[in-house]
């Protein structure tokens, strides 16, 4: 493998099958023979074992690449691209190496994008929660990962309003792009919209619509989950404008009880959520707690062979991240060949993320997944394997905020 950025010097690591097998003696009880290469790790990234299985027997032909993280060691994080919400999109590569102790790094959930020729906001599909802010909800119902306690849930369970001298206002969307139409999707712009910094684009401003322009009074976070937040208005507009550092945007009808408000006076917001400080979306789930969760007939997608890119648990709390080449449906895992790879691996709860052309795994400064465009696609979210002390932190600070 070639040199060790994250880790700050240059050195060089033998690929040999028989450390293979040791790496992951004691966890993987599938035959050798299944086992095809690993990279050896020396002492200083213990804790970290990746390695390529062998699909034959599963019925995959493309490669499998398997990292298996130890959370006493190292944490999943969450990397957006360009530190931004619909800030366009980036490689994972890419991602990682803006991470700080970032030592790999795999695509996460999916994402939309614009018709050709308009600017490509990688807006994404599921909710994102990091460092225990509510940074997107959900375009839709769509599958979560809870990175802390390795749990799965059905839908994202969250809710914002703001008080307004005693009136509740509910938020109907944190850091969307609205309005947004894609395949089967279709969202129109209304209800009332918070944005914060992370927020790369400009609010909606288009008529029928006001943006109240806040500063965030004594808090870090104006969607910090199960905290409440106070809000001192400093403005309103019509026009577009991006959220500034320190403050938070609301898009709202003219009619709105913000519309009582002069500058100087303060609001609450409340954000309540349970799925916990880091989570992020994908589909579908695959296994819950040991069982295979059965996936429907009309989700052609995983009924056939593709690329794929899953994050898994094991029951004494591995994270093990899987990614398998292919080619759109052609070659690549099925959602049955998934599972019994993953149930080899013992991982006993998995969801599905992003697949096809986005699939990548990327593992000290080396792509190891290889793309039927033949190269890393570009993508909104990326999950990073991060140092677990001192807390990871982004190399930018760029999109930290409220």
């Amino acid at each position: 493998m070639r040199s060790t950025r994250a880790l700050g010097r240059r050195r060089t690591t033998r690929i040999v099958v028989s450390t293979a097998l040791a790496c992951v003696a004691g966890w993987v009880v599938t035959p050798a023979a299944v086992v095809a290469s690993a990279v050896s790790r020396s002492p200083d990234t213990a804790g970290l074992h990746v390695f390529r299985l062998n699909g034959r027997p599963f019925g995959v032909t493309t490669a499998i690449h398997v990292l298996v993280v130890d959370g006493s060691r190292y944490r999943v994080g969450i990397a957006l691209a360009h530190h931004a919400l619909a800030g366009g999109v980036q490689t994972p590569r890419a991602m990682c190496r803006a991470t700080r102790g970032c030592v790999a790094a795999v695509n996460a959930d999916y994402f939309a994008v614009s018709r050709p020729g308009q600017r490509d906001p990688g807006d994404e599909v599921g909710a994102i929660v990091r460092d225990c802010r509510l940074l997107h909800t959900p375009e839709f119902s769509h599958q979560q990962a809870n990175l802390e306690s390795h749990t799965l849930t059905q839908n994202f369970d969250w809710s914002d309003s703001i008080d307004v001298h005693g009136v509740t206002v509910p938020v109907t969307a944190i850091n969307q792009e609205l309005p947004v139409s894609y395949a089967d999707v279709h969202l129109a712009l209304s209800g009332t919209l918070l944005y914060t910094p992370p927020y790369a684009l400009p609010p909606p401003s288009t008529p029928g619509r006001v943006t109240y322009e806040f500063a965030l009074v004594g808090a870090d976070s104006a969607t910090r989950i199960n905290a409440r937040a106070l809000l001192e208005l400093v403005g309103t507009t019509r026009r577009p404008r991006r959220v500034l550092p320190g403050e938070v945007d609301v898009s709202a009808p003219p009619d709105s009880a913000l519309s009582s408000l002069h500058l100087g006076q303060e609001v609450s917001t409340t954000t309540r959520s349970s799925a916990g400080c880091d989570s992020i979306g994908g589909h579908p789930i695959l296994l819950d707690r040991g069982v295979a969760v059965p996936v429907a007939p009309a989700d052609t997608y995983m009924a056939a062979p593709y690329a794929r890119t899953v994050i898994g648990w094991t029951a004494s709390g591995r994270t093990v991240l899987v990614a398998v080449d292919g080619r759109d449906g052609v070659s690549g895992a099925t959602a049955p060949q998934l599972v019994r790879v993953l149930r080899a691996l013992h991982v006993v709860t998995a969801l599905d993320l992003d697949g096809g052309d986005s699939t990548t795994l990327y593992v000290d400064g080396r792509t190891l997944t290889h793309s039927s465009r033949g190269r890393e696609r570009p993508v909104s979210t990326a999950l990073v394997v991060v140092p677990t002390a001192p807390r990871w932190s982004r190399a930018s600070s760029r999109g930290v905020g409220p």
